[in-house]
Protein backbone atom coordinates (compact mmCIF):
# COMPACT_ATOMS: atom_id res chain seq x y z
CA UNK A 1 0.00 0.00 0.00
CA UNK A 2 1.51 3.51 -1.23
CA UNK A 3 2.85 5.83 1.83
CA UNK A 4 1.36 8.97 2.01
CA UNK A 5 4.17 10.57 0.77
CA UNK A 6 4.72 8.61 -2.51
CA UNK A 7 0.73 9.64 -3.01
CA UNK A 8 1.59 13.34 -2.61
CA UNK A 9 4.51 12.76 -4.73
CA UNK A 10 2.35 11.33 -7.46
CA UNK A 11 -0.30 14.43 -6.83
CA UNK A 12 2.14 16.82 -7.47
CA UNK A 13 3.53 15.19 -10.07
CA UNK A 14 -0.06 14.75 -11.90
CA UNK A 15 -0.48 18.59 -11.18
CA UNK A 16 2.57 19.83 -13.02
CA UNK A 17 2.18 17.77 -15.89
CA UNK A 18 -1.62 19.04 -16.12
CA UNK A 19 -0.17 22.78 -15.81
CA UNK A 20 2.34 21.78 -18.57
CA UNK A 21 -0.87 20.89 -20.73
CA UNK A 22 -2.25 24.15 -19.73
CA UNK A 23 0.68 26.18 -20.65
CA UNK A 24 1.31 24.16 -24.00
CA UNK A 25 -2.54 24.73 -25.12
CA UNK A 26 -2.45 28.36 -24.14
CA UNK A 27 0.65 29.04 -26.43
CA UNK A 28 -1.02 26.58 -29.42
CA UNK A 29 -3.86 29.24 -28.91
CA UNK A 30 -1.96 31.90 -28.71
CA UNK A 31 -0.45 31.06 -31.86
CA UNK A 32 -3.35 30.88 -33.50
CA UNK A 33 -5.54 33.95 -32.11
CA UNK A 34 -2.89 36.72 -32.28
CA UNK A 35 -1.42 38.07 -35.46
CA UNK A 36 2.06 36.66 -36.42
CA UNK A 37 4.49 39.29 -38.07
CA UNK A 38 3.82 39.12 -42.37
CA UNK A 39 6.37 40.04 -44.97
CA UNK A 40 5.71 39.61 -48.49
CA UNK A 41 7.91 40.66 -51.40
CA UNK A 42 6.09 41.83 -55.08
CA UNK A 43 8.17 40.78 -57.99
CA UNK A 44 9.42 43.05 -60.46
CA UNK A 45 6.85 42.99 -63.40
CA UNK A 46 6.07 45.83 -66.07
CA UNK A 47 3.27 46.25 -68.62
CA UNK A 48 4.44 45.98 -72.52
CA UNK A 49 1.79 47.08 -74.82
CA UNK A 50 1.85 44.69 -78.44
CA UNK A 51 3.06 47.84 -81.18
CA UNK A 52 0.90 47.78 -83.74
CA UNK A 53 1.63 45.78 -86.92
CA UNK A 54 0.63 46.08 -90.37
CA UNK A 55 -2.50 45.96 -91.86
CA UNK A 56 -3.51 43.69 -94.18
CA UNK A 57 -6.78 43.05 -96.43
CA UNK A 58 -7.63 40.36 -99.17
CA UNK A 59 -9.89 40.87 -101.92
CA UNK A 60 -11.22 37.57 -103.47
CA UNK A 61 -10.26 38.48 -107.08
CA UNK A 62 -12.50 38.11 -110.27
CA UNK A 63 -15.51 36.47 -110.96
CA UNK A 64 -14.97 32.84 -112.61
CA UNK A 65 -17.07 30.75 -115.33
CA UNK A 66 -16.82 27.07 -115.31
CA UNK A 67 -16.51 25.11 -118.67
CA UNK A 68 -15.64 28.18 -120.38
CA UNK A 69 -13.89 26.44 -123.14
CA UNK A 70 -13.15 23.38 -124.71
CA UNK A 71 -9.86 23.10 -123.02
CA UNK A 72 -11.18 23.91 -119.33
CA UNK A 73 -14.43 21.28 -119.69
CA UNK A 74 -14.39 21.15 -115.72
CA UNK A 75 -11.93 23.73 -114.80
CA UNK A 76 -12.94 27.56 -113.26
CA UNK A 77 -11.82 30.98 -115.73
CA UNK A 78 -11.76 34.77 -114.86
CA UNK A 79 -12.51 36.63 -118.04
CA UNK A 80 -12.07 39.86 -116.45
CA UNK A 81 -10.78 41.87 -113.78
CA UNK A 82 -12.69 43.68 -110.99
CA UNK A 83 -12.55 47.21 -109.88
CA UNK A 84 -10.95 47.70 -106.56
CA UNK A 85 -10.88 50.80 -104.38
CA UNK A 86 -9.14 50.87 -100.97
CA UNK A 87 -7.35 53.49 -98.92
CA UNK A 88 -5.97 54.35 -95.32
CA UNK A 89 -6.19 57.32 -92.96
CA UNK A 90 -2.58 57.28 -92.66
CA UNK A 91 -1.86 58.92 -95.99
CA UNK A 92 0.59 55.72 -96.21
CA UNK A 93 1.22 53.96 -99.88
CA UNK A 94 -0.74 50.92 -100.18
CA UNK A 95 1.35 47.98 -100.91
CA UNK A 96 -0.22 45.56 -103.61
CA UNK A 97 0.75 42.09 -103.96
CA UNK A 98 -1.14 39.75 -106.08
CA UNK A 99 -2.03 35.72 -105.19
CA UNK A 100 -1.86 33.25 -107.26
CA UNK A 101 -5.01 31.49 -108.71
CA UNK A 102 -3.48 27.77 -108.94
CA UNK A 103 -7.09 26.21 -109.71
CA UNK A 104 -8.07 29.32 -112.64
CA UNK A 105 -7.30 27.76 -115.97
CA UNK A 106 -6.80 31.22 -117.38
CA UNK A 107 -4.35 32.05 -114.54
CA UNK A 108 -3.54 35.31 -114.01
CA UNK A 109 -4.31 37.03 -117.39
CA UNK A 110 -7.88 38.16 -116.35
CA UNK A 111 -6.66 39.62 -112.71
CA UNK A 112 -6.03 37.28 -109.66
CA UNK A 113 -6.91 38.18 -105.91
CA UNK A 114 -4.87 41.16 -104.32
CA UNK A 115 -3.26 41.77 -100.86
CA UNK A 116 -3.16 44.92 -99.50
CA UNK A 117 -0.81 45.85 -96.80
CA UNK A 118 -0.75 49.10 -95.00
CA UNK A 119 2.41 49.48 -92.47
CA UNK A 120 1.79 50.53 -89.12
CA UNK A 121 2.47 54.38 -88.79
CA UNK A 122 5.93 55.04 -86.46
CA UNK A 123 5.27 55.90 -82.94
CA UNK A 124 1.49 55.03 -82.89
CA UNK A 125 -0.27 53.14 -80.64
CA UNK A 126 -3.09 52.56 -82.95
CA UNK A 127 -3.11 50.27 -86.19
CA UNK A 128 -3.98 51.87 -89.43
CA UNK A 129 -7.36 52.08 -90.67
CA UNK A 130 -8.47 50.49 -94.04
CA UNK A 131 -11.07 50.30 -96.01
CA UNK A 132 -11.20 48.42 -99.12
CA UNK A 133 -13.88 46.47 -101.45
CA UNK A 134 -14.15 45.44 -105.19
CA UNK A 135 -17.03 45.10 -107.94
CA UNK A 136 -17.05 43.71 -111.13
CA UNK A 137 -20.03 43.40 -113.57
CA UNK A 138 -20.72 40.33 -115.69
CA UNK A 139 -22.40 40.50 -119.61
CA UNK A 140 -22.08 37.28 -120.82
CA UNK A 141 -24.72 35.76 -122.53
CA UNK A 142 -24.86 32.59 -119.86
CA UNK A 143 -23.06 34.56 -117.03
CA UNK A 144 -24.51 37.78 -116.14
CA UNK A 145 -25.05 40.18 -112.78
CA UNK A 146 -23.10 42.67 -110.50
CA UNK A 147 -21.35 41.49 -107.72
CA UNK A 148 -19.01 43.69 -104.99
CA UNK A 149 -17.07 42.31 -102.14
CA UNK A 150 -15.27 43.69 -98.92
CA UNK A 151 -11.98 42.98 -99.17
CA UNK A 152 -11.14 41.39 -95.65
CA UNK A 153 -8.75 39.83 -93.13
CA UNK A 154 -7.53 36.69 -93.02
CA UNK A 155 -9.48 33.93 -90.66
CA UNK A 156 -8.53 30.80 -88.64
CA UNK A 157 -12.34 30.31 -88.00
CA UNK A 158 -15.26 31.63 -90.36
CA UNK A 159 -18.94 31.04 -91.95
CA UNK A 160 -20.22 31.57 -95.48
CA UNK A 161 -24.01 31.34 -95.55
CA UNK A 162 -24.83 31.02 -99.07
CA UNK A 163 -25.15 29.59 -102.26
CA UNK A 164 -26.44 26.31 -104.19
CA UNK A 165 -26.00 23.37 -106.37
CA UNK A 166 -29.49 22.72 -107.42
CA UNK A 167 -30.06 22.86 -111.27
CA UNK A 168 -28.96 26.01 -112.68
CA UNK A 169 -27.08 26.86 -109.94
CA UNK A 170 -22.95 27.32 -109.70
CA UNK A 171 -21.20 27.98 -106.34
CA UNK A 172 -17.31 27.70 -105.82
CA UNK A 173 -15.62 28.04 -102.35
CA UNK A 174 -12.51 30.81 -102.70
CA UNK A 175 -9.86 30.19 -100.59
CA UNK A 176 -6.85 32.82 -100.12
CA UNK A 177 -4.05 32.43 -98.16
CA UNK A 178 -1.84 35.58 -97.88
CA UNK A 179 -0.23 34.27 -94.95
CA UNK A 180 4.08 33.10 -95.61
CA UNK A 181 2.37 29.55 -94.23
CA UNK A 182 0.88 27.08 -96.03
CA UNK A 183 -3.09 26.89 -94.56
CA UNK A 184 -4.26 23.35 -94.13
CA UNK A 185 -8.56 23.59 -94.54
CA UNK A 186 -11.14 22.05 -93.14
CA UNK A 187 -15.25 22.48 -94.81
CA UNK A 188 -17.89 21.33 -93.06
CA UNK A 189 -21.25 21.38 -94.96
CA UNK A 190 -24.55 21.10 -94.26
CA UNK A 191 -27.85 21.48 -95.94
CA UNK A 192 -31.53 21.63 -95.62
CA UNK A 193 -31.00 18.18 -94.92
CA UNK A 194 -28.77 17.92 -92.06
CA UNK A 195 -24.81 17.54 -92.12
CA UNK A 196 -23.20 16.28 -95.35
CA UNK A 197 -20.70 14.00 -95.74
CA UNK A 198 -18.24 15.04 -98.67
CA UNK A 199 -15.06 13.23 -99.14
CA UNK A 200 -12.34 15.95 -100.34
CA UNK A 201 -13.57 18.55 -97.64
CA UNK A 202 -10.82 18.59 -95.04
CA UNK A 203 -7.12 18.69 -95.26
CA UNK A 204 -7.28 21.18 -98.41
CA UNK A 205 -3.47 22.76 -98.60
CA UNK A 206 -3.66 26.21 -99.68
CA UNK A 207 -0.24 27.32 -100.23
CA UNK A 208 1.44 31.04 -99.14
CA UNK A 209 0.22 33.52 -101.57
CA UNK A 210 -1.72 31.59 -103.90
CA UNK A 211 -6.11 31.29 -104.00
CA UNK A 212 -7.91 27.09 -104.04
CA UNK A 213 -11.20 27.15 -105.62
CA UNK A 214 -13.05 24.57 -104.75
CA UNK A 215 -16.91 23.69 -106.48
CA UNK A 216 -19.46 23.37 -104.05
CA UNK A 217 -21.50 20.91 -106.17
CA UNK A 218 -18.42 18.38 -105.62
CA UNK A 219 -19.23 18.31 -101.61
CA UNK A 220 -22.62 18.84 -101.85
CA UNK A 221 -24.63 17.93 -105.20
CA UNK A 222 -28.15 19.38 -105.18
CA UNK A 223 -27.82 21.05 -102.21
CA UNK A 224 -30.75 24.22 -101.87
CA UNK A 225 -29.96 26.31 -99.02
CA UNK A 226 -25.92 24.87 -98.29
CA UNK A 227 -23.27 26.23 -94.73
CA UNK A 228 -20.35 25.90 -94.74
CA UNK A 229 -17.76 26.03 -92.19
CA UNK A 230 -14.68 27.21 -93.10
CA UNK A 231 -11.84 26.07 -90.13
CA UNK A 232 -7.73 26.83 -91.41
CA UNK A 233 -4.69 25.55 -89.35
CA UNK A 234 -1.29 27.10 -89.92
CA UNK A 235 -1.93 29.84 -92.15
CA UNK A 236 -5.58 31.79 -92.16
CA UNK A 237 -7.54 32.23 -95.25
CA UNK A 238 -9.88 34.72 -96.69
CA UNK A 239 -12.82 32.92 -97.61
CA UNK A 240 -15.97 33.55 -99.62
CA UNK A 241 -18.13 32.29 -102.11
CA UNK A 242 -19.29 33.00 -106.09
CA UNK A 243 -22.67 31.78 -106.88
CA UNK A 244 -24.88 32.07 -110.25
CA UNK A 245 -27.76 31.35 -111.62
CA UNK A 246 -29.10 30.50 -115.17
CA UNK A 247 -32.30 29.26 -115.90
CA UNK A 248 -32.65 27.56 -119.49
CA UNK A 249 -30.33 29.56 -121.53
CA UNK A 250 -30.93 33.02 -119.45
CA UNK A 251 -28.68 34.40 -116.85
CA UNK A 252 -30.37 35.61 -113.46
CA UNK A 253 -27.59 37.40 -111.41
CA UNK A 254 -23.85 36.11 -109.72
CA UNK A 255 -22.80 37.06 -106.55
CA UNK A 256 -19.45 36.98 -104.46
CA UNK A 257 -20.04 36.42 -100.65
CA UNK A 258 -17.93 36.92 -98.06
CA UNK A 259 -18.55 35.26 -94.24
CA UNK A 260 -21.29 36.17 -92.35
CA UNK A 261 -20.56 37.37 -88.30
CA UNK A 262 -19.76 34.19 -86.09
CA UNK A 263 -22.45 32.59 -84.39
CA UNK A 264 -24.76 34.93 -81.81
CA UNK A 265 -28.36 34.86 -80.16
CA UNK A 266 -28.50 38.50 -81.42
CA UNK A 267 -27.77 38.96 -85.02
CA UNK A 268 -28.58 42.23 -87.38
CA UNK A 269 -28.26 42.55 -91.36
CA UNK A 270 -27.98 45.89 -92.38
CA UNK A 271 -29.63 47.48 -95.70
CA UNK A 272 -31.25 44.41 -97.09
CA UNK A 273 -32.81 45.77 -100.24
CA UNK A 274 -35.96 44.18 -102.23
CA UNK A 275 -36.57 45.38 -105.85
CA UNK A 276 -39.72 45.03 -108.17
CA UNK A 277 -41.14 42.24 -105.79
CA UNK A 278 -44.15 42.31 -108.15
CA UNK A 279 -42.59 41.51 -111.14
CA UNK A 280 -40.84 38.30 -109.27
CA UNK A 281 -44.10 37.59 -107.45
CA UNK A 282 -46.11 37.18 -110.70
CA UNK A 283 -43.79 35.20 -112.64
CA UNK A 284 -43.57 32.31 -109.92
CA UNK A 285 -46.77 30.98 -111.56
CA UNK A 286 -47.71 27.97 -108.89
CA UNK A 287 -44.27 26.89 -108.17
CA UNK A 288 -44.28 28.36 -104.67
CA UNK A 289 -41.94 30.33 -102.57
CA UNK A 290 -38.80 30.06 -105.07
CA UNK A 291 -35.32 31.26 -104.68
CA UNK A 292 -36.01 34.70 -106.41
CA UNK A 293 -38.18 35.59 -103.75
CA UNK A 294 -36.70 37.26 -100.16
CA UNK A 295 -35.71 35.04 -97.45
CA UNK A 296 -33.07 34.52 -94.56
CA UNK A 297 -31.53 31.50 -94.51
CA UNK A 298 -30.65 30.64 -90.63
CA UNK A 299 -27.77 27.67 -89.28
CA UNK A 300 -28.15 26.43 -85.25
CA UNK A 301 -24.48 24.97 -84.99
CA UNK A 302 -25.26 23.46 -81.42
CA UNK A 303 -27.51 20.46 -80.77
CA UNK A 304 -30.30 22.35 -79.37
CA UNK A 305 -33.47 23.40 -81.48
CA UNK A 306 -33.74 27.05 -81.30
CA UNK A 307 -37.11 29.27 -81.36
CA UNK A 308 -36.13 32.21 -83.82
CA UNK A 309 -37.70 35.92 -84.25
CA UNK A 310 -36.38 37.34 -87.81
CA UNK A 311 -37.86 41.29 -87.32
CA UNK A 312 -37.86 43.84 -90.64
CA UNK A 313 -37.56 47.33 -89.80
CA UNK A 314 -37.67 49.32 -92.74
CA UNK A 315 -35.51 52.58 -93.35
CA UNK A 316 -36.82 55.91 -94.31
CA UNK A 317 -39.51 56.04 -97.02
CA UNK A 318 -39.92 52.34 -96.60
CA UNK A 319 -43.29 50.68 -94.71
CA UNK A 320 -42.64 49.58 -91.20
CA UNK A 321 -41.95 46.03 -92.03
CA UNK A 322 -42.76 42.81 -90.54
CA UNK A 323 -41.99 39.88 -88.08
CA UNK A 324 -41.54 35.97 -88.39
CA UNK A 325 -40.89 33.62 -86.16
CA UNK A 326 -39.63 30.09 -86.73
CA UNK A 327 -38.73 26.73 -84.61
CA UNK A 328 -35.24 25.86 -85.95
CA UNK A 329 -34.01 22.53 -85.74
CA UNK A 330 -29.87 22.44 -85.10
CA UNK A 331 -27.30 21.33 -88.00
CA UNK A 332 -30.23 21.78 -90.58
CA UNK A 333 -30.28 25.04 -92.86
CA UNK A 334 -33.71 26.29 -92.94
CA UNK A 335 -34.84 29.41 -94.61
CA UNK A 336 -37.38 31.50 -93.49
CA UNK A 337 -39.74 33.48 -96.24
CA UNK A 338 -39.83 37.07 -95.89
CA UNK A 339 -42.98 37.33 -97.50
CA UNK A 340 -44.95 40.29 -95.69
CA UNK A 341 -42.13 42.82 -97.21
CA UNK A 342 -42.92 45.17 -100.08
CA UNK A 343 -40.56 47.03 -102.08
CA UNK A 344 -37.34 48.77 -99.54
CA UNK A 345 -34.87 49.11 -97.41
CA UNK A 346 -34.93 46.74 -94.71
CA UNK A 347 -32.59 46.58 -91.46
CA UNK A 348 -33.11 42.85 -90.30
CA UNK A 349 -32.74 41.78 -86.70
CA UNK A 350 -32.31 38.20 -85.31
CA UNK A 351 -33.21 36.84 -82.33
CA UNK A 352 -32.58 33.36 -81.20
CA UNK A 353 -32.71 31.23 -77.89
CA UNK A 354 -29.50 29.55 -79.88
CA UNK A 355 -26.71 30.96 -81.23
CA UNK A 356 -26.47 31.19 -84.87
CA UNK A 357 -25.75 32.13 -88.07
CA UNK A 358 -27.36 34.13 -90.74
CA UNK A 359 -27.53 35.45 -94.42
CA UNK A 360 -30.81 37.08 -96.44
CA UNK A 361 -31.37 37.06 -99.96
CA UNK A 362 -33.29 38.92 -102.46
CA UNK A 363 -33.56 39.41 -106.36
CA UNK A 364 -34.75 41.95 -109.06
CA UNK A 365 -35.80 42.15 -112.24
CA UNK A 366 -36.15 44.57 -114.96
CA UNK A 367 -37.10 43.54 -118.71
CA UNK A 368 -34.56 40.56 -119.53
CA UNK A 369 -32.21 40.64 -116.70
CA UNK A 370 -32.54 39.84 -113.56
CA UNK A 371 -30.08 39.47 -110.12
CA UNK A 372 -29.81 38.92 -107.01
CA UNK A 373 -27.69 39.74 -103.88
CA UNK A 374 -26.91 38.37 -100.63
CA UNK A 375 -26.82 40.13 -97.48
CA UNK A 376 -24.74 38.64 -94.36
CA UNK A 377 -24.76 39.71 -90.47
CA UNK A 378 -22.47 42.00 -89.42
CA UNK A 379 -20.30 42.85 -86.73
CA UNK A 380 -20.69 46.08 -84.91
CA UNK A 381 -18.02 49.14 -85.52
CA UNK A 382 -15.90 51.17 -84.16
CA UNK A 383 -16.40 55.14 -83.95
CA UNK A 384 -14.33 55.80 -86.73
CA UNK A 385 -14.41 53.56 -89.84
CA UNK A 386 -13.27 53.48 -93.39
CA UNK A 387 -15.78 52.61 -95.82
CA UNK A 388 -14.27 51.53 -99.65
CA UNK A 389 -17.38 52.05 -101.81
CA UNK A 390 -16.35 50.21 -105.28
CA UNK A 391 -18.06 51.48 -108.70
CA UNK A 392 -21.71 50.48 -109.15
CA UNK A 393 -25.20 51.70 -109.86
CA UNK A 394 -27.04 53.30 -106.82
CA UNK A 395 -24.51 53.48 -103.96
CA UNK A 396 -25.91 53.85 -100.31
CA UNK A 397 -24.35 53.07 -97.15
CA UNK A 398 -26.97 51.71 -94.55
CA UNK A 399 -26.63 51.97 -90.41
CA UNK A 400 -28.52 49.87 -88.17
CA UNK A 401 -28.77 51.12 -84.67
CA UNK A 402 -30.09 48.06 -82.44
CA UNK A 403 -29.73 49.84 -78.98
CA UNK A 404 -34.21 50.01 -78.46
CA UNK A 405 -33.60 52.21 -75.15
CA UNK A 406 -29.88 53.83 -75.95
CA UNK A 407 -29.78 57.21 -77.78
CA UNK A 408 -29.76 57.86 -81.65
CA UNK A 409 -26.48 58.32 -83.64
CA UNK A 410 -25.06 60.87 -85.30
CA UNK A 411 -23.41 59.66 -88.36
CA UNK A 412 -20.70 61.88 -90.20
CA UNK A 413 -19.27 60.13 -93.88
CA UNK A 414 -16.69 62.39 -95.26
CA UNK A 415 -14.82 62.25 -98.30
CA UNK A 416 -12.36 64.93 -99.89
CA UNK A 417 -13.72 67.08 -97.37
CA UNK A 418 -17.18 67.06 -98.06
CA UNK A 419 -18.55 66.05 -95.11
CA UNK A 420 -22.75 64.39 -94.67
CA UNK A 421 -24.65 64.27 -91.46
CA UNK A 422 -27.45 61.00 -90.80
CA UNK A 423 -28.98 60.84 -88.21
CA UNK A 424 -29.73 57.05 -87.02
CA UNK A 425 -32.45 56.80 -84.80
CA UNK A 426 -32.28 53.99 -81.45
CA UNK A 427 -33.85 50.61 -82.79
CA UNK A 428 -34.11 52.11 -86.01
CA UNK A 429 -32.19 52.12 -89.34
CA UNK A 430 -30.81 54.75 -92.42
CA UNK A 431 -29.16 55.48 -95.06
CA UNK A 432 -27.15 57.57 -97.08
CA UNK A 433 -26.87 57.89 -101.02
CA UNK A 434 -22.67 57.60 -102.01
CA UNK A 435 -22.60 59.27 -105.18
CA UNK A 436 -19.28 58.48 -106.39
CA UNK A 437 -16.59 55.58 -105.68
CA UNK A 438 -13.95 56.24 -103.38
CA UNK A 439 -13.07 55.68 -99.91
CA UNK A 440 -15.24 57.59 -96.60
CA UNK A 441 -14.18 58.07 -93.35
CA UNK A 442 -17.55 57.54 -90.92
CA UNK A 443 -17.16 58.96 -87.37
CA UNK A 444 -19.77 58.61 -84.51
CA UNK A 445 -20.66 55.18 -85.49
CA UNK A 446 -19.84 53.09 -82.49
CA UNK A 447 -22.11 49.97 -81.84
CA UNK A 448 -23.62 50.71 -85.35
CA UNK A 449 -24.25 47.49 -87.92
CA UNK A 450 -22.83 48.88 -91.65
CA UNK A 451 -23.01 47.44 -94.97
CA UNK A 452 -22.78 48.98 -98.38
CA UNK A 453 -24.83 47.92 -101.36
CA UNK A 454 -25.43 48.59 -105.15
CA UNK A 455 -28.33 48.16 -107.03
CA UNK A 456 -29.60 49.36 -110.40
CA UNK A 457 -32.03 48.13 -113.32
CA UNK A 458 -31.79 44.34 -112.89
CA UNK A 459 -28.87 44.43 -110.83
CA UNK A 460 -28.47 43.99 -107.00
CA UNK A 461 -25.40 43.48 -104.72
CA UNK A 462 -24.16 43.90 -100.95
CA UNK A 463 -21.34 43.41 -98.61
CA UNK A 464 -20.53 43.70 -95.17
CA UNK A 465 -18.57 46.66 -93.45
CA UNK A 466 -16.57 45.15 -90.57
CA UNK A 467 -14.28 46.60 -87.98
CA UNK A 468 -11.14 44.68 -87.65
CA UNK A 469 -10.12 42.45 -85.78
CA UNK A 470 -9.07 42.39 -82.17
CA UNK A 471 -5.85 43.77 -81.28
CA UNK A 472 -3.26 41.54 -78.69
CA UNK A 473 -3.60 43.50 -75.26
CA UNK A 474 -1.52 44.97 -72.81
CA UNK A 475 0.99 41.80 -71.26
CA UNK A 476 2.33 42.06 -67.84
CA UNK A 477 5.90 40.54 -67.97
CA UNK A 478 7.98 39.15 -65.15
CA UNK A 479 11.91 38.99 -65.51
CA UNK A 480 13.39 35.88 -65.18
Amino acid sequence: MPSRRGVARESARAIVGIAGIGVAALAIAGATWLPLPSFTVTPPSSNVAPVPTAQERTCPGPLLTLASNSNAATGAAAFAPPTAVYGTNTGADVQTRPLTPVDDTQGESNGSPVTLTVPAPAGSAKPPLVGAAQSQQASLEDFAGLAAASCDEAQADSWLVAGATTLGQTSLVLLSNPSTVPATVDLSVYSESGAVTAPGATGIVVAPGTQRIVPLAGLAPSAAAPIVHVVAQGGRVVASIEQSDIVGIDPHGVELVGPTAAPSPHLVIPGVVIRSLAALQSAQGGEGYSSDLPAVRVFVPGTSPATVRVGALGEKGTSMGNSYSATVKPGIATEIPLDHLSDGTYAVTIDSTQPLVAAARTSTVSGKAQDFGWFVATEPVDDTVLAAVPPGPGAVLHFANSGEDGPSATVKVTVTGTTKTLVVPSGGSAGITILAPGTYSVTGAKGLYVSTSLTGKGLVTSFPVNPPGPLASTIEVYPK
